[in-house]
C-alpha cells in the first residue's frame, strides 16, 4: 500500500511551540525493537509525515516534511540548517582594508539539549556529517550546560529515565526540540526581529509584504516545491498558524499559493492563539482582533477546513478565563505548557489519516466537515481520559452520566449534544480494558454487551449523539508524554496515565496517557464567527493607520466583514 504524504507548515512563533511538541510526540512513538513490533504491530504510518534521505556520507536520515517560518533571531541555540548537517561557512575574503569583527553572544543550551547532543555524538561515533543541499545558516553555537541554582534534571524513581524540569528553561521553541530538521525546513523573516517591541510584527499586511518580495518568495517556493515534488501520492497540507499577528498575512499568502498550485489537495489549518497574548493597549487589542478576522476570512476562502484553537475560553475585547482540564496543572502563562495541550490534542485528532492500517484521507475530514460552506470546525479534548486503575472503559463512560467526556479547545464554542459531524478518537485503551469489572456497582446497560474498544465507542456515539454523523477511531497505544513534555499531570495520575488512589512521587513522571478527542462541526461555531464579525464591524479601519500603511484598502476590509457575516449564517439556527 502506497503512502499518502502530508506536508506540514508552521507559521509563527507560537505555532512553532505547538509544532515542536507535535514532532516530539511523533518521534517518541517510534519503535525500533523488532520483538516489540512482533508482539505489538505498529499503528501509525510515520512515512505520512516524515521523509527518508541520506547525507553525503551515506547516513540515513528521517526528517519531517516541514517548512516553518519565524522571525530573525528566534532560534536560540538551534542552527537554521538544523542539527543533522554541518555547514562550512568559511568564505574567501579579498578586502585588504581594516576589518572589524562583531561577534554575537552565543546562546546557552539547557541540560536537555546538552544531553540530546551528547546522545547524538555517541550514536554517530563522533563522525561529522555534511549535506549536499545545504543552504546558509546562522553561526553554530557552543555547547554549554546551564549552571543555574535550581536543578532541572533528575532520574525517574520508577523507570530510571531522565526527568527535565524545563518550565524556567524554555525561552524559545527550539529549547525543547528533539527532532532533527532538514536544511530546507526553516525560513526566517529577516525584516523583523523576534520580540522586538520597537518594531513589532503585528499587522496582517506586514506578513503579505515580507513574502511579497520576489527574492524572498522564490526562496519560499523553492522550499515548498522541494518537499512536494518528492512525494509520490501527496494528499494535502496541514498548517499550524499564528492567526493573531503579522503571521496571519504570511499564512494567507501561503494558502493562496497552495490554492493555485495544488487546488485538488486538502489544506487543513490549525489557527492557534496563546492565552497570554499581548493586550496591554487598545491598539494591540484591535490588531489582534482584526488580524484574527482576516485570518479566518482568508483561511476559509483559500483553505479546506479552519480549526481555531486556544487555551482561552474566549477572545476579542478581552481574553476570557483559561480552559481547565481535570488532572492537568497547565500554567497558562507558559507557551511551553499551553502549546503542549494543543499539540497533544491535534496529534490524537489527526490519527485517522495517519494510521498504518485502513487509514482515512485528510480530504475525508476536510470535505465532510467543510460542506455547505461550514469551513470552521471545533475541537474537544479529554487529556488524559479519566479512567481509574483497575476500572474499564465501559465503567468510565457510564460514570460520566450526562456530563461531557471532554472540554472545548475552540474559544466561544461549547460542547453540544447534536453536532452536525463528529470524528472521535480514543487512544491508549486496549480491548482488555473493555469489560466491566466484577466489583462495579453501576447499572448494566447497552455498553456491557460490547467486547472491543471500537464497539464501545461506536455504540456510545450513536446513543449519545443519535442525530449526528459520527465517525470513530480507536488506537491501542497511548500518547507518549515523557520528557521534554511538561510535567503538568496531577499527582494522582500514575506513570501510565490512569487515575490512582496512590499519589505519584515528586520524582516520578508520566510517560503515557489515554486520550480522547472529538472534532466537530456544530451550530455553536456560530458564536465564534458571529462574535468576531460583530467586533470587527465596529472598527473604522480608517482610524487604524497601521493597517492602511501596510496595504489594507477600505473596500477590502468591508468585503472581509461581509464575508464573515455570510460565514456565520452557515451556522445560524432559528434561536440565533
Amino acid at each position: 500500500m502506497s503512502t499518502k504524504e502530508v506536508i506540514t507548515l508552521q507559521v509563527g512563533s507560537y505555532s512553532n511551540f505547538v509544532g515542536t511538541h507535535w514532532w516530539n510526540l511523533q518521534e517518541s512513538s517510534f519503535v525500533y525493537d523488532p520483538q516489540h513490533l512482533a508482539a505489538f504491530p505498529k499503528e501509525v504510518n510515520h512515512d505520512v509525515l516524515f521523509r527518508e534521505g541520506k547525507t553525503v556520507t551515506g547516513q540515513v536520515t528521517y526528517t519531517p516534511r516541514l517548512v516553518l517560518f519565524d522571525l530573525n533571531h528566534s532560534l536560540g541555540s538551534l542552527r537554521r540548517e538544523g542539527t543533522l548537517y554541518t555547514v562550512d561557512t568559511e568564505e574567501s575574503v579579498n578586502w585588504i582594508g581594516d576589518v572589524t569583527l562583531h561577534e554575537a553572544p552565543r546562546e546557552k543550551q539547557n541540560v536537555f539539549l546538552a544531553d540530546l547532543d551528547e546522545e547524538k555524538d555517541d550514536s554517530e561515533d563522533g563522525e561529522e556529517q555534511k549535506a549536499i543541499d545545504v543552504e546558509g545558516g546562522e553561526d553554530s553555537k557552543t555547547l554549554e550546560q546551564d549552571s543555574g541554582d535550581v536543578p532541572v534534571k533528575q532520574e525517574d524513581a520508577i523507570l530510571g529515565k531522565p526527568l527535565y524540569n524545563l518550565d524556567s528553561e524554555v525561552k524559545v521553541w527550539s529549547d525543547f526540540l528533539r527532532t532533527a530538521f532538514h536544511p530546507r525546513t526553516i525560513h526566517l523573516i529577516q525584516d523583523y526581529q523576534h520580540n522586538d517591541s520597537e518594531q513589532p510584527f503585528n499587522v496582517f499586511g506586514m506578513g503579505h509584504h515580507v513574502v511579497g518580495d520576489k527574492t524572498v518568495w522564490d526562496q519560499i517556493e523553492d522550499r515548498m516545491r522541494y518537499f512536494t515534488e518528492e512525494c509520490d501520492h501527496l494528499q494535502g497540507f496541514q498548517m499550524f498558524l499564528d492567526c493573531y499577528g503579522g503571521f496571519s498575512g504570511v499564512g494567507a499568502s501561503l494558502l493562496s499559493f497552495l490554492a493555485d498550485e495544488y487546488s485538488s489537495k486538502s489544506k487543513f489549518v490549525f489557527a492557534v492563539t496563546p492565552p497570554n497574548v499581548p493586550d496591554k493597549t487598545a491598539k494591540e487589542r484591535s490588531c489582534r482582533i482584526i488580524n484574527s478576522a482576516l485570518s479566518l476570512y482568508h483561511g476559509c476562502e483559500l483553505g479546506s477546513l479552519y480549526l481555531p484553537l486556544s487555551m482561552s475560553s474566549s477572545l476579542w475585547k478581552s481574553v476570557g478565563n483559561p480552559v481547565t482540564l481535570p488532572y492537568l496543572d497547565c500554567k497558562t502563562n507558559l507557551d511551553y505548557h499551553t502549546s503542549a495541550v494543543l499539540a497533544a490534542s491535534i496529534d490524537t485528532m489527526t490519527l485517522p489519516y495517519r494510521k498504518d492500517t485502513a487509514p482515512s484521507r485528510i480530504v475525508d475530514i476536510t470535505s465532510s466537515f467543510g460542506s455547505f460552506g461550514r469551513k470552521v470546525a471545533c475541537l474537544n479534548s479529554s487529556l488524559p481520559f479519566p479512567m481509574k486503575t483497575g476500572s474499564s472503559f465501559q465503567d468510565s463512560l457510564i460514570s460520566l452520566g450526562k456530563a461531557d467526556p471532554w472540554v472545548s479547545l475552540t474559544p466561544h464554542v461549547k460542547c453540544l449534544d447534536s453536532p452536525y459531524y463528529q470524528s472521535c478518537v480514543v487512544r491508549g485503551i486496549s480491548d482488555s480494558m473493555v469489560k466491566r469489572s466484577q466489583q462495579s456497582k453501576s447499572p448494566r446497560g447497552m455498553l456491557s454487551s460490547c467486547s472491543t474498544v471500537d464497539d464501545v465507542l461506536r455504540l456510545y456515539l450513536s446513543e449519545t449523539y443519535p442525530s449526528s454523523m459520527n465517525a470513530g477511531c480507536t488506537m491501542r497505544d497511548g500518547l507518549m508524554v515523557g520528557s521534554p513534555f511538561p510535567h503538568m499531570f496531577s499527582s494522582n495520575i500514575n506513570h501510565k496515565g490512569f487515575i490512582s488512589d496512590t499519589k505519584r512521587s515528586v520524582n516520578s513522571g508520566v510517560y503515557s496517557v489515554p486520550a480522547m478527542t472529538s472534532l466537530q462541526s456544530s451550530s455553536n461555531i456560530y458564536n465564534y464567527v458571529a462574535s468576531l464579525q460583530q467586533n470587527v464591524s465596529q472598527f473604522n479601519i480608517n482610524r487604524h493607520s497601521h493597517f492602511l500603511e501596510a496595504g489594507m484598502e477600505e473596500d477590502d476590509y468591508a468585503e472581509m466583514v461581509e464575508g464573515l457575516l455570510t460565514l456565520a449564517d452557515c451556522y445560524k439556527t432559528e434561536g440565533d
